[in-house]
């Protein structure tokens, strides 16, 4: 029989909180489980813009008794916190202001939740002819650094632009593609300071993603709810690549 996963443990991973071999073993155990996935999707609330918005309501706020404990809530505790403010403001207990301009601390979180926003209308313009599609790829290859070219073709997947995008004063680049399911799909590509690795599945704002390093820029593979098939067009991407 295999062990119930909790949710701790669901969040701990979402925090990075887990050991090497623990987060392993998760990730095997997401791959083979829809169930776990939809799970993990629904306790990955962003927490960046929350920390942030609640910051500015402090630096207008009435000053503390200085009785009282004044920490600000951390890790899972934030988690809890935003679980009730999502519930109150269904309820009609009011709005927190979020700000907008905050960005994500793991740049993989960031274009997930621009990746989530996307439908299959969005991409639902015809696909480029070959010209355009070569122009395209060959301006984004120059801007990252990278030869993206070969990135064109995927299985299952039409190509429907490149195009470059920015994050924190770098470029990152995004291919979007369209499923054979109808289905938005995209590979990013930015530089990160971490060491190579290889392609590592997770589920990022509800979207199944895979990630890998390679040679100084970071890759991700989003689409759709399906681990397995995002770690198979990973693995074909970066073998093109």
């Amino acid at each position: 029989m295999k062990k119930a996963i909790s949710d701790e443990t669901l969040t701990a991973f979402l925090d990075g909180a887990l050991n090497p071999k623990e987060r392993a073993e998760l990730e095997t155990a997401l791959t083979d489980s829809p169930d776990l996935q939809d799970r993990l999707a629904k306790l990955d609330v962003p927490l960046a813009p929350l920390r942030d918005g609640f910051d500015a309501l402090l630096d207008h706020s009435p000053p503390m008794p200085s009785h009282l404990h004044t920490a600000k809530p951390e890790g899972v505790a934030w988690r809890q916190l935003a679980a009730v403010l999502v519930l109150g403001a269904g309820l009609g207990a009011g709005a927190i202001w979020m700000n907008s301009s905050s960005t994500a601390p793991d740049w993989k979180l960031a274009v997930a939740q621009y990746q989530v926003l996307y439908v299959p209308q969005t991409l639902a313009m015809p696909a480029p002819d070959d010209a355009t599609r070569q122009q395209q790829l060959s301006a984004v290859s120059d801007a990252i650094g990278v030869n993206l070219r070969p990135a064109a073709p995927a299985s299952g997947l039409s190509f429907r632009r490149a195009q470059q995008l920015g994050l924190e004063g770098a470029p990152l680049i995004q291919i979007a593609y369209l499923s054979e399911d109808n289905q938005p799909f995209a590979l990013c590509v930015t530089e990160v300071d971490a060491a190579d690795s290889a392609p590592s599945a997770t589920i990022l704002a509800g979207l199944a993603g895979a990630h890998w390093v390679e040679d100084g820029k970071g890759y991700l593979v989003i689409g759709g709810s399906d681990l397995a098939r995002v770690t198979a067009l990973a693995g074909e991407l970066r073998s093109q690549l």
